[in-house]
């Protein structure tokens, strides 16, 4: 029998596969072209002589050789990882202060997550996140109000380095019985009679007004609430129409409170950096909070997609 040669990325593929449930979106979560992780599990096959998973079901199901393979993956990846973090932390010490401001509204959600799977690998660092919502987060790292930064835009600052988490579909919100609601594709014209909900932000800071309202020089009447829950109420009371984030308001769009439509042919995506200043960016904790939270993000986070810088 030839030897079989079964690396952690074959583990850590198995495991991408298992939890996003298709070959689509395990790709994008190891950082790989749906062929390359094609090819990948194909010569892990050809090396055992079988079969791991059944490639025409949704979600995959996985053949007994596969279950046995992911099985040793949850056993072994999470013992690999905690070996690293103790010898980095034999290294270079355990512990600091993470102090994290964001820029958006519902960035809150997935961050906590992440702070909490954070705080077991890291326990003496002092995590936290600055009160209130930031217009200026970059501000607040120079001025060494925070350590890090959940930004939408690379604002090239010497001293601040970003790095890419994720991109997002923004979706258009309307009630169920709104005439909008008939239309699969929004475009910027279809806002032009409607009161426009957002969070109480600057216009630049918003998207929707940015990429499509305003270059065609629309401007709809506008609503402000702070509150995700509050503009899904307004909107499902046909009080105005809103563009919100995808994964952020799935849930009410499976409870059948809203309906969400597609803006713009293309789609409108946006995008989430994480920024901090050079001079801690390579720092252990700093690293692993990086990686945690763009890691739990594309774990639970539906509709998400790479970001490269």
């Amino acid at each position: 029998m030839k030897p079989i040669f079964l690396e952690l990325r074959h583990l850590k593929t198995l495991v991408a596969l298992k939890e996003a449930g298709s070959v689509s979106l395990a790709a994008q979560r190891v950082y790989l072209t749906q062929s390359a992780l094609s090819h990948q599990i194909k010569q892990l096959e050809e090396q055992y002589g079988l079969t791991l998973f059944e490639r025409k079901t949704q979600p995959l199901h996985f053949t007994a050789a596969g279950e046995r393979l992911i099985k040793l993956a949850y056993d072994i990846l999470p013992k690999i990882a905690e070996a690293e973090l103790d010898i980095v932390r034999v290294k270079e010490g355990d512990a600091g202060e993470l102090r994290i401001a964001v820029e958006c509204h519902t960035c809150f959600d997935w961050l906590m997550p992440a702070m909490d799977a954070f705080r077991q690998h890291w326990p003496l660092v002092e995590l936290d996140i600055v009160s209130g919502f930031h217009t200026d987060a970059i501000g607040l790292l120079l001025t060494h109000r925070s350590d890090l930064a959940i930004v939408s835009e690379i604002e090239e600052t010497p001293g601040i380095v970003h790095k890419p988490l994720f991109a997002y579909e923004m979706v258009g919100l309307c009630s169920k019985d709104h005439p909008l609601a008939n239309k699969n594709t929004w475009q910027a014209e279809d806002f032009i009679d409607e009161t426009l909900i957002t969070y109480p932000v600057p216009d630049d800071m918003l998207d929707l007004v940015r990429k499509v309202l305003s270059p065609k020089g629309i401007r709809p009447e506008r609503r402000t609430s702070e509150l995700t829950i509050a503009i899904i109420q307004l909107v499902a009371s046909r009080r105005g129409v809103a563009a919100l984030p995808y994964w952020a308001v799935l849930p009410y769009l499976e409870r059948g409170y809203v309906v969400a439509r597609k803006i713009t042919r293309k789609g409108l995506f946006s995008q989430l950096y994480a920024a901090m200043r050079e001079t801690d960016a390579e720092r252990a904790f700093m690293q692993d909070f990086y990686h945690t939270v763009k890691a739990k993000s594309f774990a639970s986070l539906p509709g998400l997609a790479p970001l490269e810088k």
